[in-house]
């Protein structure tokens, strides 16, 4: 096999593509600003180890990334772009085992590795996901490398080194994110189908070392599930059409969209047909939790939405590295050495760079801070949504957003910000108001979809007399700040 494309060295391309990768990335971070989720994480993980645990034991977030995150911001401090460096060293890690990955399930192939981590590095969504200062990015890591050192578990006679690694990322995959557990559901349904040519005893013994391990999160993971079976998500529910539309997320553009979905039934057609296990495995990590997700999320009876881009994430390195294996399959069986076809996986590449189109993304209570740094704008200001108090106190309160309280932490907030005549648009919040003679509020709508909490704002400031026509002074797409008079 040629060790060269195009008379570069196979080494200079991957290394090329990691520093593409790292390069895209922190031109990304560069233009998006920390959001509210993201600065949660970066609240939360100022507590203790144990407090951080206790206090995200009752949320649907396993505390695993915020610890990590813990011990980076001692080292490294919490300014925006130091808490993003730990998810871009994930992302890095994430396309070093695509390539192996994809080198596993095509028989060593170096092209079919160096076009699937080319394929993940140029995916905007997922670039801009592995920037994010969520779980997100190592989410999508310990997955690839779980998948990864599944397939090796299974295929070696050593029941120590890559045995381990398969426990660990699972296990660090389960406190890294709920969701990650759709892998191992993938394994289980492969190994019952391939019963008889796997080392079941072995899979056995790791499958309960990963349930002693993970014990201590069980009973949180059983009362988490319950409670959003009860009350259900924030997510919609899925539509006909959400399956094009989370793919076209993945895939920059509806053209690479449709190309990638067929590409990659046709490799799930010729896994099944040349009876690879590596690449069939490889079509049950993306299928099945895809459209288990997707039936699950519709509306039913049972219906638990769940069913977004970010959520199923984890399923697009599978998408990219069996897109990469079908291409340099085809392209070798048609031996296109000479004409056109042979740039038949450069095309694939160009036809999904169409769709790259970068765009700045603005958090409302960071411009509230540039604005009042710049102009003359009234001190009583209510925050909308209730959470933004995160945001509001990282971009205009450094202090009193480090003096974090570990238990009933809106509580603590909200009191720190009403010392300033700053309210949230919670009523608890809002009992703080002083109604004195100031003649003009800042609202900072920074969600306008959540109608009944600016209903409740609204209503407030009516019955204090703030009924004047409101002065805009600054607008987007989903946000607006305005100023209302008595």
């Amino acid at each position: 096999m040629k060790q060269h494309i195009f008379g570069i060295p196979n080494r200079i391309i991957f290394f090329t593509i990691l520093i593409l990768g790292v390069v895209s990335k922190l031109f990304i971070s560069g233009i998006t600003d920390l959001s509210n989720d993201e600065i949660f994480s970066i609240y939360h993980a100022q507590m203790g180890v144990i407090d951080l645990f206790k206090e995200l034991s009752t949320g649907n977030n396993p505390p695993l990334f915020e610890t990590i995150l813990h011990y980076w911001s001692k080292l490294f401090g919490i300014d925006e772009n130091a808490v993003r460096i730990p998810s871009i060293i994930f992302s890095v890690v994430s396309t070093v085992f695509i390539y192996f990955t994809a080198k596993l399930i095509s028989g060593n192939n170096e092209r079919t590795g160096l076009l699937a981590s080319l394929l993940f590095t140029l995916s905007l969504f997922i670039s801009t996901l592995q920037i994010e200062t969520r779980a997100y990015s190592l989410m999508i890591m310990l997955i690839i490398i779980n998948s990864y050192s599944f397939l090796r578990n299974i295929q070696t006679k050593s029941t120590n080194y890559w045995q381990s690694v398969w426990i660990l990322s699972t296990v660090f995959g389960w406190y890294t994110h709920f969701f990650t557990i759709w892998i191992f559901i993938v394994q289980i349904i492969y190994s019952i189908i391939k019963f008889k040519s796997l080392p079941i005893k072995k899979l056995l013994i790791g499958g309960v070392l990963i349930l002693i391990l993970f014990s201590p999160y069980i009973g949180i993971l059983i009362q988490r599930f319950s409670a959003t079976e009860n009350q259900g998500t924030w997510v919609e529910p899925a539509k006909f059409d959400s399956i094009y539309f989370v793919l076209w997320q993945f895939c920059n553009n509806p053209i690479s969209t449709i190309l990638f979905f067929f590409g990659f039934g046709y490799f799930t057609h010729l896994a099944l047909k040349q009876k690879n296990i590596n690449q069939q495995f490889t079509a049950m990590w993306f299928w099945v939790p895809f459209l288990l997700m997707y039936l699950i999320s519709l509306p039913h009876k049972f219906s638990i939405p769940m069913f977004l881009e970010r959520y199923v994430s984890f399923v697009a390195p599978a998408l990219f590295i069996g897109l990469a294996a079908v291409i340099v399959q085809i392209t070798k069986e048609l031996k296109l050495k000479s004409g056109t076809f042979k740039f038949l996986p450069l095309a694939i590449v160009l036809v999904m760079c169409l769709g790259i189109k970068m765009k700045e993304s603005r958090n409302i209570f960071k411009q509230y801070s540039e604005l009042n740094k710049r102009e003359s704008i009234p001190p009583k200001t209510i925050l909308q949504p209730y959470y933004g108090a995160f945001s509001f106190l990282y971009f205009n309160n450094r202090k009193d957003f480090k003096d974090f309280a570990t238990s009933k932490i809106y509580d603590h907030m909200e009191r720190q910000l009403a010392k300033n005549n700053i309210y949230t648009s919670r009523k608890n919040s809002l009992n703080y108001f002083q109604n004195d003679s100031t003649k003009s509020i800042v609202c900072i709508q920074g969600e306008l979809n959540r109608t009944n909490e600016i209903y409740v704002v609204d209503s407030f400031l009516k019955s204090k007399n703030y009924n004047q026509l409101p002065k805009e002074i600054l607008k987007g797409k989903n946000y607006k700040i305005e100023i209302k008079t008595k």
